[in-house]
């Protein structure tokens, strides 16, 4: 399965949580899957949990889909600069908690999640 073919807002933020988890690491723990699944239904209160699974699910797929990390992380931060554009300060300050979060949810910060977020706040204009 490649990119959904009406990928809502959820379906971007889940891929960004994805490959954040999995670019930064190389490996996405049960841990992270709960805080991408908590983070969406933040988002999105009213969304039954079987939606928001489906949601993880779908971009998990589009995330394996691309070729490299180098693809994965291109395409997120494309989608960073979509979020820009069409978020509020207090939304784009939202998806940096929950960046926050996802990096702290396998009880380490890597050097690779400290450089991600740092790439994303420059992006989003929240530095």
């Amino acid at each position: 399965m490649s990119q959904p073919e009406n990928p809502s807002a959820l379906h971007i933020l889940s891929f960004v949580y994805l490959t954040f988890s999995h670019v930064t690491d190389g490996e996405l723990a049960q841990t992270e899957v709960d805080t991408i699944a908590r983070a969406l239904q933040g988002w999105l209160p009213e969304a039954p949990a079987g939606a928001i699974r489906r949601v993880i699910v779908e971009s998990a797929a589009w995330v394996n889909s691309l070729e490299d990390d180098t693809q994965r992380l291109k395409q997120a931060e494309e989608y960073a600069h979509l979020m820009k554009q069409q978020m509020n300060e207090k939304q784009r300050g939202a998806v940096l908690v929950n960046l926050i979060e996802l990096a702290r949810a396998d009880g380490r910060i890597t050097t690779q999640e400290e450089q991600f977020i740092t790439r994303l706040t420059e992006i989003l204009g929240m530095s």
